[in-house]
């Protein structure tokens, strides 16, 4: 089990008490009372809740940090101890200065810098080979618009690797959305 799971009924934890014998004092007090518990769920309500004690719990927990231990170690091995960011760019391609974008990358070291674009006929992708400490720019510039029915979002990676260790510090995900031309003219 890697997650808690609710019952779902209106009647979660009405209980029916159903009184068996009930003992009292010479002025009439109730001093113990003893009762059978029925639970007073829903008709027909079989799906099973997380039963909370200390296993159940202690094992629920357990099972959630192990899978996002998988997770960390399985983003480690694909993207080493590289800083994980997002960009987003948008443009237009009709030949306006909304054909081209700028995302700004920030770097803790003298970085080489790789580029995977597998939409080179949509658009390019200008940045340096290499940067120096501090921030760079990215230029997105629209080649030509997607097809008309087909996606209007497309992505590509930008990986920055030190130049010391050879190491990836940090993997830029940019996202190019390609706007839709204005239909009503300009003044």
């Amino acid at each position: 089990m890697s997650e808690f799971i609710d019952r779902v009924s209106s009647t979660l934890n009405h209980k029916i008490l159903d009184v068996k014998s009930v003992e009292r004092d010479e002025s009439g007090e109730i001093i113990s009372m003893e009762v059978e518990v029925i639970r007073n769920d829903e008709e027909g309500l079989t799906q099973e809740g997380t039963h909370l004690n200390a296993a159940t719990l202690n094992g629920t927990i357990n099972n959630m940090i192990i899978a996002k231990i998988k997770e960390a170690l399985e983003n480690y091995h694909e993207n080493g101890l590289a800083v994980l960011e997002t960009a987003e760019a948008i443009v237009l391609a009709d030949g306006s200065c909304a054909q081209q974008d700028t995302i700004y990358i920030s770097t803790d070291e003298d970085v080489s810098i790789n580029i995977e674009n597998e939409y080179t006929d949509l658009f390019e992708v200008i940045a340096p080979l290499e940067a120096e400490k501090g921030t760079f720019e990215v230029v997105i510039n629209a080649i030509q618009d997607p097809e008309p029915s087909g996606a209007t979002e497309y992505d590509f990676i930008i990986k920055l690797y030190s130049q010391v260790t050879n190491e990836m510090v940090k993997k830029v995900t940019c996202t190019v959305t390609f706007q839709a031309p204005s239909s009503t003219p300009e003044d």
